[in-house]
């Protein structure tokens, strides 16, 4: 039996990793697989690269690292990835148990203006002893080929696997030289008298004699034996069809996916004993949503469910458990710093400050705010949360038009909120507010929340100094108003007001008093749609009242000018230092 599992990674000046970050992962019996997350150019596939190094799938020698693997390409940013590795022990020598167990440093040093790398300890090899597995579904077809490279190196997954097993297999070892004396006696009972052993004996002739006459044998056959089931491809007939079967290769790249998914399961459940470890690259790439929540429920959780550890990054909310929050790693892009950071690592329990986000009672909250937000909220590097459709409507208008008046760019404008990856939530309420703060405090999601205040009178300064829910059901604010008893509605929106407040902190939240269409100077008591966006439209310019000056610098709209052109974010790709 083997097991490997990597419990820690240190990352340090290794491309768009600036200032050392450190990843912990759940201990052995946690049953969930690992999610990376972050927005594209948050450097995903830089922390699994670094993963691959620091656990000896990517091999490192003195010259493996570059100028465009530094920080910033600057020489001065000499990497460093650290991990630590827990593992079953493989064999004994003279020193004792051997293992891949333990801590590694890989480093870079500028040595005679040469970038030199190294690393301490070395794995010995030791890598062959486990089954370590790395999927990048961007490559689906590459990652099904069986053939080796030109260099006779073995690149896919499944090369890789159906090798071990060949070579391991101690029944098919014993049976190689029947094989190949069957195979051969075949082959040359085929090619008895045929045209093509014709064809072949004047290969031979030709060859023979540019060798100048040289004794030479020239055979055509099948490869050697222990490279035979690499030249083999897998063959699909679907619908009943047996008889003209298609290489999977020729299919589209979701069904190829499919069957990767196959393979996982197979690889699994022939490990019963062995625990592997799993690295997956966007595994919902190529997949319709209602796939992605398979593949992720029946193969990446059953995977781990079955002690196997998993590591995967990806992009889709359909493939993580949010309400498990220490199955998640959430980075992010420091465009201040220019680096990437850890925003989210969490490996003991969701502490919520409020209330059970999901739970039967509050199902209903959680299905209208919550769950279809998640994508949004998590994938997201700020969060504006506003209360219903129509101020969805209205802050998206008056966010575009601030844009275009500032840079006179419609199509900037249109995509400013994408192209800083700033979302606009619905939460539908104060109490579903609530829940998505903590979310985004949890996550370390910058937020800004806009709601109605609800009362014509303004006394949110003096509500957001009362400190504890005792205090404010003891004050004036709470008992009355105009020298009568609050009705408990009243109180309870007194109340309401007061826990978000202090959950969402006062810089962070804005109240339209005492409801939005006021705030417009919409008049009607009708609340179309159509009705506030003809209001909108006839507004030459929108003040503090409505777009408050803490909104201005949370949209960073503040940072913008005529001349100040942002430059476009990259996509992460194996070849960029960012």
């Amino acid at each position: 039996m083997s097991e490997i599992r990597l419990k820690k990674i240190k990352v340090k000046n290794y491309r768009s990793f600036g200032e050392e970050q450190t990843f912990d992962f759940p201990e052995n019996d946690y049953n969930k697989p690992i999610s990376i997350i972050g927005y594209n150019n948050s450097g995903k596939t830089n922390l699994m690269n670094a993963i691959m190094y620091g656990i000896g799938e990517n091999f490192v020698s003195a010259k493996t690292f570059e100028k465009t693997d530094l920080h910033n390409l600057n020489l001065a940013n000499q990497l460093e990835i650290k991990t630590r590795i827990e593992a079953t022990p493989y064999g004994h020598n003279y020193y004792g148990p051997q293992t891949i167990a333990g801590d590694y440093t890989i480093k870079t040093t500028l040595e005679d203006n040469e970038i030199k790398s190294s690393i301490s300890k070395s794995f010995f090899g030791a890598n062959k002893h486990y089954n370590i597995f790395y999927i990048n579904f961007h490559n689906i077809k590459e990652e099904i080929s069986t053939k080796k490279t030109s260099w006779g190196n073995l690149t896919s997954f499944l090369a890789k696997h159906i090798k071990s097993i060949v070579d391991n297999d101690a029944g098919m070892i014993a049976k190689k030289e029947a094989f190949k004396n069957s195979t051969k006696e075949a082959t040359e009972e085929v090619l008895n008298d045929s045209q093509l052993s014709n064809f072949i004996s004047k290969i031979k002739e030709n060859y023979a004699q540019n060798l100048r006459n040289n004794n030479c044998e020239v055979e055509f056959g099948l490869p050697d034996y222990e490279d035979i089931f690499l030249q083999m491809v897998f063959k699909i007939g679907l619908n009943g069809e047996i008889n003209n079967l298609i290489p999977i290769d020729h299919f589209g790249d979701g069904y190829i996916s499919m069957f990767v998914m196959a393979v996982i399961q197979a690889i699994a459940e022939s490990n019963i004993d062995d625990k592997c470890l799993f690295l997956f690259e966007e595994p919902e790439s190529f997949l319709h949503e209602n796939h992605q929540e398979y593949f992720y429920k029946m193969v990446l959780c059953s995977l781990a469910e079955k002690g196997h550890q998993v590591i995967y990054t990806t992009h889709s909310d359909k493939m993580i458990d949010i309400f498990d929050t220490k199955s998640i790693i959430r980075i992010d892009f420091d465009e201040q710093e220019k680096r990437t950071v850890k925003k989210y690592n969490n490996i003991e329990d969701f502490d919520s400050q409020n209330e059970e986000i999901i739970s039967i009672e509050n199902f209903n909250s959680f299905i209208k705010s919550v769950e279809p937000n998640i994508n949004k909220t998590l994938f997201s590097r700020k969060v504006l949360l506003v209360e219903g459709p129509n101020d969805l409507l209205a802050y998206n208008y008056a966010i575009e038009k601030k844009i275009n008046d500032i840079k006179n760019d419609s199509k900037f404008a249109n995509t400013y909120l994408n192209f800083k990856n700033i979302s606009i939530v619905v939460h539908h309420g104060k109490a579903t507010a609530l829940l998505l703060i903590d979310l985004c405090k949890h996550f370390g999601i910058d937020y800004y929340v806009i709601n109605d205040w609800d009362f014509d009178l303004d006394f949110i300064e003096e509500l957001a100094v009362i400190d504890t829910e005792v205090e404010l059901k003891a004050s004036q604010l709470y008992l009355s108003e105009n020298g009568e008893d609050r009705s408990v509605t009243r109180k309870g929106m007194v109340t309401t007001n007061w826990k978000l407040i202090k959950t969402a902190d006062i810089d962070k939240i804005h109240f339209n008093i005492p409801k939005l269409e006021n705030v417009l100077g919409y008049e009607s008591d009708n609340k179309s749609s159509l009705g506030i966006w003809e209001r909108l439209n006839e507004i030459p310019e929108f003040d503090n009242v409505f777009f408050p000056e803490s909104l201005i610098n949370f949209l960073e709209i503040n940072e913008l000018s005529e001349n100040n052109i942002p430059e476009i974010p990259i996509e992460e790709a194996n070849d960029l230092p960012f």
